[in-house]
């Protein structure tokens, strides 16, 4: 049976208080949705809040990552319903199979695009110097440290500058949509 004891009451605490802190990231919030369940189980190691909330957080992290990926693995078992599109299998970088949909380009299609990419290469050249450089480098599917050093910053620079892309694009996203 499981006893909640101080530590775990405090760990429930902390994680409630960091949800209360970024209301708006849906992703966060998934972690800290996974990270409290697995607070809660009766297996794990209790010491001290600090190192509780630590592990948990990480380990829905990895939850959630391996569970995406078994998603993606039963998705590219199945037929596609639709014709036009057509499935590529290839090797992802931990050696793992990967299936992305590749579907006809349309002229529409690739106006909206070319738009997005001007729209994120602008925000990116508000980030300074090394912005450009550093969208450059997502879109050449790049490593952090491969894009550091192409633009000559440091690899949390490039971190930074990434992060600060992904929610312009997300914001442009939800907005298009």
């Amino acid at each position: 049976m499981l006893q909640l004891d101080d530590v775990r009451f405090e760990t429930m605490r902390r994680l409630h208080d960091m949800n209360k802190a970024r209301p708006w990231d849906s992703e966060y919030l998934d972690v800290l949705d996974t990270a409290l369940s697995l607070t809660l189980g009766e297996e794990r190691v209790v010491e001290n809040p600090d190192q509780l909330c630590r592990n948990v957080i990480r380990d829905a992290r990895r939850t959630i990552r391996r569970s995406q990926a078994t998603s993606r693995e039963n998705a590219a078992r199945r037929p596609l319903a639709d014709a036009s599109r057509r499935r590529v299998l290839a090797v992802s970088f931990d050696g793992a199979p990967a299936a992305e949909m590749v579907t006809y380009d349309t002229p529409e299609a690739r106006a909206l695009v070319t738009e997005t990419v001007r729209e994120l290469a602008a925000f990116a050249s508000t980030l300074g110097p090394h912005g450009v450089g550093c969208l450059q480098g997502m879109l050449d599917m790049m490593t952090v440290p491969e894009s550091a050093q192409h633009t000559g910053v440091s690899v949390a620079t490039v971190e930074r500058a990434r992060r600060a892309v992904r929610n312009h694009a997300r914001t442009l996203i939800c907005f298009a949509a």
